[in-house]
């Protein structure tokens, strides 16, 4: 049973929502606290979190399309990650120069941070190309 849209106009669609909105919202506040947790050294608390703030994400995921957020139809489906990707692969040199002016403005450490992403964006392009290309589909 596809649930894309299915609570949508339902007698429940407000409690969807409710769900939808704490599980997004939660998730984000675990990734702050997850990065606030490592500074500490709490890893293991760090971790902990990861795995609820993924499976949270998730969720939120999954009451979104229940409302109807996003697409359904495959080909749509593949336009948006097309689009993800788009901004993936093009994040290194805007990442790089947000990097740039903080550490013009004094502050390595911040810089640091944030250049520390870019490997990973890449590599989350580098994953949608896989995916991609084992499906026989385009990127541009």
């Amino acid at each position: 049973m596809a649930f894309y849209g299915s609570a949508k106009g339902a007698s429940f669609e407000d409690q969807i929502r409710m769900l939808h909105t704490a599980e997004v919202k939660g998730s984000e506040e675990y990734y702050v606290l997850i990065a606030q947790a490592r500074e500490h050294g709490l890893n293991d608390l760090a971790d902990a979190m990861q795995a609820n703030a993924n499976e949270d994400a998730a969720h939120g995921g999954r009451y979104g399309s229940m409302l109807g957020e996003g697409v359904s139809a495959e080909d749509a489906i593949w336009e948006r990650a097309r689009a993800f990707w788009q901004a993936e692969a093009s994040a290194r040199p805007a990442l790089q120069a947000i990097a740039d002016k903080v550490r013009a403005a004094g502050r390595d450490d911040i810089a640091d941070a944030i250049e520390d992403t870019i490997p990973e964006e890449d590599g989350h392009a580098k994953r949608l190309e896989a995916v991609f290309k084992a499906h026989g589909k385009t990127l541009k």
